[in-house]
């Protein structure tokens, strides 16, 4: 039986009210325009599946329920109640009663690993990752997002970082594309942890994407993403970052690529509390578009409360060049041709960020080797 998704949210102990529409935070938002859209509830009984993958370490989840796995001893798994609450977010966990159970991964030696979340058709659906590190180990993750198709989905990570740990986390969102999607990263970093994050938005009618980080002394974020739109899609990438003691540093860096009538924005605050010293942050935000109709809502702050820093921000919003589009039409370029290339260096900036072989591979699997030919 399907319901629509405004009794769906009302009857979701997670869930507060919508976001209010003069809320600066959620002012592109247009979930007010799905409330009568109709939703099932996803089956809370676990699939067998003959599912594999390239990894030699994977998880597989299946809306919201751990199905299998092949990860090492060395990480320890649990399924149980979220033993955190997602502030500010009202759409993180909208799973009613038990129909999805959170999954919490401890890591004690270095390791990397896929995890894999499908989700059903035309469902209501939530999932809810926990990753913790221990001390002194290095862990490598990719998180794999499909299917979804003609459904609602909300995804929670928790990603806690021990003293001198680090963690490499790139996102691969494949999701259908009338799928709505939003996911809200937490990262908690102590002392000395370091994180490198990349996230591709690509695919699905509305896609948002939130990310919030706390940075402890001497602790480092490295946050990149990469949003793909066309037609008359949403994507929107939030983000939040606070420094809470002294020499810690966070890089942000976003790209946009948007196409017809679709829209992206990307709203990021860092923040930098009263006392703290040596702290270094930066923020930087590219747009380019590609078709009148195209928008991008960019919105870059800094919130300081210390003299003893080093912060920067910016944004810009461009077209494809036409003197290097001439200059390369004179040399017997196509133009299909030359404006694939123009893309692929605008975003190959971004993809250069992921160290992994295999995250890339992963990333380039989605957008596809001729990606720019396809997407013009």
């Amino acid at each position: 039986m399907s319901y629509p998704l405004y009794s769906l949210l009302e009857g979701s102990p997670y869930f507060t009210s919508l976001p209010d529409k003069k809320s600066e935070k959620w002012q592109f938002s247009p979930l007010q325009t799905y409330l009568d859209r109709e939703y099932r509830r996803p089956s809370a009984s676990a699939k067998e599946t003959d599912f594999t993958a390239e990894d030699k370490y994977w998880v597989y989840i299946e809306d919201g329920q751990l199905v299998s796995h092949t990860l090492p001893p060395s990480v320890h798994i649990k399924e149980h109640p979220l033993t955190y609450e997602v502030e500010n977010n009202p759409f993180a966990c909208l799973a009613s009663e038990s129909s999805f159970s959170p999954v919490e991964l401890n890591c004690h030696e270095d390791v990397a690993f896929g995890v894999y979340f499908n989700y059903s058709q035309g469902s209501f659906n939530s999932s809810s990752l926990n990753i913790i590190l221990k001390e002194k180990i290095r862990v490598e993750v990719c998180l794999h997002y499909e299917g979804a198709e003609k459904s609602f989905v909300t995804h929670a990570s928790h990603l806690k970082l021990l003293p001198y740990s680090q963690l490499y986390l790139t996102q691969a969102q494949a999701l259908c594309e009338d799928a709505l999607f939003i996911t809200q990263n937490t990262f908690h970093l102590e002392e000395n942890a370091y994180c490198k994050s990349f996230s591709l938005l690509y695919g699905g009618e509305y896609l948002h994407n939130l990310l919030e980080a706390d940075l402890k002394y001497k602790s480092e974020i490295d946050i990149s993403a990469l949003l793909v739109s066309m037609n008359n899609q949403k994507e929107l990438f939030s983000c939040d970052i606070n420094h809470l003691s002294d020499h810690s540093k966070s890089t942000l860096f976003s790209k946009q690529v948007i196409k017809d009538k679709s829209m992206c924005a990307f709203d990021a605050n860092t923040k930098i509390i009263e006392k703290t010293k040596s702290t270094e942050a930066s923020q930087a935000s590219h747009a380019l578009l590609l078709d009148e109709g195209a928008q991008i809502h960019s919105k870059p702050h800094l919130e300081i409360y210390s003299d003893d820093l080093s912060a920067s921000h910016g944004s810009t919003v461009g077209e494809l060049d036409q003197n290097a589009i001439a200059y390369l039409l004179s040399r017997g370029i196509n133009e299909q041709k030359v404006r694939s290339m123009l893309i692929s260096a605008f975003v190959n900036e971004t993809l250069d960020t992921i160290e992994q072989e295999n995250h890339k591979a992963a990333i380039m699997k989605i957008l596809g080797e001729s990606y720019a030919y396809e997407y013009l």
